[in-house]
């Protein structure tokens, strides 16, 4: 797994989560948090090695639309 994006907020990972696996995309959120809060490393989204490429247009796209 490689980690492809760090956010500050637990939510904000998840949409990115979210929207890669509605893309078929396996994806993880891993990082120290509590409540809503990333903590002091923020949470990380991460895909599989082979999977970057594509995850990385998905958000990109996610973010175009946003």
């Amino acid at each position: 797994m490689k980690a492809i994006r760090s956010y500050s907020m637990q939510f904000e990972a998840d949409l990115g989560r979210i929207a890669l696996e509605g893309a078929g995309i396996p994806a993880t959120v891993v990082g120290i948090g509590t409540g809503m809060e990333g903590g002091v490393g923020g949470v990380r989204l991460l895909v599989p090695d082979d999977r970057v490429e594509a995850a990385l247009k998905v958000l990109e796209d996610l973010e175009q639309r946003s």
